[in-house]
Order: structure tokens, then C-alpha cells, then sequence
């Protein structure tokens, strides 16, 4: 019993302890891997509490992302255009963190229940919910080949796990990951944060033969990064931007805005618009 106790503990603190009050601020993005540029900062959130884990709609024209209602996080969607926020989920057990769009354009987000339950589950837009990966406690995830994910499964280490989401067939496939996993733009790998070591280092894997290389060290502390269409990656540390093809180059520092230091980063499918998440 106790160890059950500890095993709850543990699941319900880990998306809830440490929770910075954040808000999420999209801006234009303009330029290629050479020459990046942002303007016209957008606060989409405005919102008490913790805002967070933005993630573009197909089309760009829409954020989804983790939003602070009533003391829980839920599923919101803001429209760029009519500068509405909708919200998808309501749960009332429960917390959503971490949404990502689906390959039918469902919404899949992580779950953590008040009993400790946590799980991935599937949300339509009219509200239907559905459990995508049963048992496995996930954290983080992203969706990179067909109906298959790579996960940042909960243990002692955590583990990236390859998950086949239709058969249920989960396998291991690395230790001591970070948390931010993204598909490879233009390529059937994806990418995430080896942290074996003192010096952390982004690393694509191959999900077909499990092939991994080297890609570059991260900045020092940081771990959330994205990638852009052109194929270089977008990562903050401090208040500073950066960006990398061959090295991590600043392209904006965001004292110029008044705001405050970046932890999570999105760049929308045309590359036009840039979101980050800003801790006050």
C-alpha cells in the first residue's frame, strides 16, 4: 500500500509541482535559416496561471494549447484572426497538458486525473474522449509515423518508448530523454533531447530501424526546441532566441518586447508565425 501511495505521489506531481505563471505570445516570423526575424508580439493567452505547450492547427490560423481554468488546465484553442479562445476539453477530474494534433486531426493531450490516473487520450472537437495508450504513464509525446508515437514514458529512468497507438504495441528504445520530441520536417525521423550526459544533445532517431545520430549539443539548460519547415531548428535560453542549421545563432531577445525569459517554442507549418511560451 505504501508503495502504491508513492507511485500516485509521484504521477500526480510530475505536470503539477513547479508550474511558473507563463503566457503564451505568438509572433510574425519572418526570413530563412540564415536570417530569422520576429515582429508583432501577440499575447494569446492573457491569462493567470500556468499557459502553456502551444502547438500550431494545420492551416496556422489557429494555437492549441494548455490553459489555466479554475484552478486546472485544459485543452484552449485561440483563433489568430478573430482572436477568439475556445475551449476543447472541460474536464472536471482531471487536467489536460501537453496537446498535439492527430493524423486525422483529432487532438491528442496527457490526462492527469485528481486520482493520480494518468493517461493519453484522444479528443474530438465536440468533446468525445477516447484512451489512445492504455497503462503506460505517459508524459510527453509526438506523433511521427502513421498512428505511431514516440513517448517520454514515466520510470525510473524514463524511457522513449515507440508506441503503435492501433495494436498497442509499446518498445523501448532509449533512456534519459528530455521532454521535447518532434517529427523531423521533410523526413520520417524524429528528434528528442539525449540527457545521459552532462552536456544534453538533440539526437533523430529512425523509427523504422531504430537508427540514431548526432545532430548538435543543446544551449546550456535549455531542452525545448522546435523545428521550422525549412529544416533548422528553434530553441530560447534566457530571454534569447536562437536558431540552427550548422550552430546556434541569436536572431531575438525578447528584453526588446519587455518580456520575460522562453521555455517552450512553435513554429506553424508555412513558418510564418512563431509561438513562445513566456515565464513572468
Amino acid at each position: 500500500m505504501k508503495l502504491f501511495s508513492s507511485i500516485v505521489l509521484f504521477v500526480a506531481g510530475f505536470l503539477s509541482l513547479a508550474q511558473p505563471n507563463t503566457e503564451i505570445y505568438v509572433f510574425d516570423l519572418e526570413g530563412d535559416t540564415a536570417n530569422f526575424s520576429i515582429s508583432n508580439p501577440v499575447n494569446i493567452s492573457n491569462n493567470d496561471g500556468y499557459d502553456n505547450q502551444p502547438a500550431f492547427w494545420p492551416d496556422g490560423k489557429s494555437v492549441i494549447y494548455a490553459r489555466t481554468v479554475d484552478g486546472q488546465t485544459e485543452i484552449a484553442r485561440y483563433f489568430l484572426e478573430t482572436k477568439e479562445t475556445k475551449l476543447i476539453s472541460n474536464t472536471k477530474q482531471g487536467s489536460e497538458y501537453s496537446p498535439a494534433m492527430m493524423p486525422d486531426r483529432r487532438i491528442s493531450s496527457i490526462r492527469l486525473d485528481t486520482t493520480g490516473l494518468q493517461r493519453l487520450y484522444a479528443y474530438e472537437l465536440i468533446g468525445t474522449v477516447k484512451e489512445l495508450v492504455p497503462e503506460l504513464v505517459i508524459g510527453y509525446h509526438a506523433w511521427v509515423e502513421g498512428w505511431k508515437i514516440a513517448a517520454f514514458v514515466l520510470g525510473d529512468p524514463a524511457t522513449l518508448q515507440l508506441i503503435d497507438t492501433k495494436s498497442g504495441e509499446a518498445e523501448v528504445v532509449y533512456e534519459k530523454i528530455g521532454r521535447s520530441l518532434h517529427k523531423v520536417p521533410n523526413h520520417n525521423w524524429f528528434s528528442f533531447v539525449d540527457k545521459s550526459k552532462d552536456v544534453w544533445a538533440v539526437k533523430a532517431m529512425d523509427p523504422s530501424d531504430k537508427t540514431v545520430i548526432y545532430l548538435t549539443n543543446t544551449l546550456e539548460g535549455s531542452e525545448d526546441y522546435c523545428w521550422t519547415p525549412q529544416g533548422s531548428m528553434v530553441m530560447g535560453k534566457g530571454t534569447k532566441l536562437f536558431h540552427w542549421e550548422r550552430n546556434w545563432a541569436e536572431f531575438a531577445d525578447l528584453k526588446d518586447y519587455d518580456l520575460g525569459t522562453v521555455s517552450r517554442v512553435a513554429v506553424s507549418r508555412d513558418g510564418d508565425k512563431l509561438a513562445v511560451v513566456v515565464n513572468n
